[in-house]
C-alpha cells in the first residue's frame, strides 16, 4: 500500500492505494512521513477529480477504482449500496440496511458507516437519521457532512 496527502478546498486528505484501487481516503491534519514519491497516473487523476469536486466543480467519482478487500462482507454490501446512490441523494440507516439485504440492521449500518475507510468515494455522508438530521459521521462533524452534501446538490449553498 502506498499513500499521499493533498490539500482541498474542504480540508487535507490522505489517500492510499493498492494495485486494485483506492483503499483509504481520510481527512488529516498534515502530510505523512512515508508518502509515496510518485503515484500512478490513475491515482493522480483521482486526486485531480477529488480536488475539483471539493472546490465546487461537480465530478464523476464513480469510475475511480476502489479496493474494498479489507472490509467485512457486510461492510462491502453497505459500500456497494452507498456507491449506487446518486449525488445529493440521502438514505436513512434503515433504508441502507434494507438495500444491503439486512432489514432491521440500521445500527449495524451505522457501525459500517462509522468504520468507512474511503470517505467521499464510498459516500457515507449520504446516510442520515430517520428524522432527516445529518448526525455525526466519519467526517468528524455534522457541518462537514452537510458541506459534502451541499457540494452534490444543484443550486447548492456552501458555507
Amino acid at each position: 500500500m502506498s499513500s499521499l496527502s493533498f490539500a482541498t478546498g474542504l480540508s487535507r486528505l490522505r489517500l492510499a492505494w493498492t494495485a486494485e484501487g483506492i483503499c483509504l481516503l481520510r481527512f488529516v491534519d498534515g502530510p505523512d512521513r512515508e508518502e509515496a514519491a510518485q503515484a500512478p497516473a490513475w491515482v493522480m487523476e483521482a486526486v485531480r477529480r477529488l480536488m475539483a469536486h471539493l472546490a465546487g466543480q461537480p465530478q464523476d467519482l464513480d469510475g475511480i477504482p476502489l479496493d474494498l478487500s479489507e472490509l467485512t462482507p457486510f461492510q462491502q454490501r453497505v459500500a456497494q449500496v452507498l456507491r449506487s446512490t446518486q449525488p445529493g441523494q440521502t438514505l436513512t440507516y434503515g433504508e441502507v440496511a434494507l438495500l444491503a439485504g439486512c432489514p432491521g440492521a440500521a445500527r449495524a449500518v451505522g457501525q459500517a458507516v462509522k468504520a468507512n475507510p474511503i470517505l467521499i468515494l464510498v459516500p457515507c455522508h449520504r446516510v442520515v437519521a430517520a428524522n432527516g438530521s445529518g448526525g455525526w459521521s466519519a467526517f468528524g462533524t455534522p457541518k462537514r457532512k452537510a458541506r459534502l452534501l451541499a457540494l452534490e446538490r444543484p443550486g447548492r449553498q456552501i458555507e
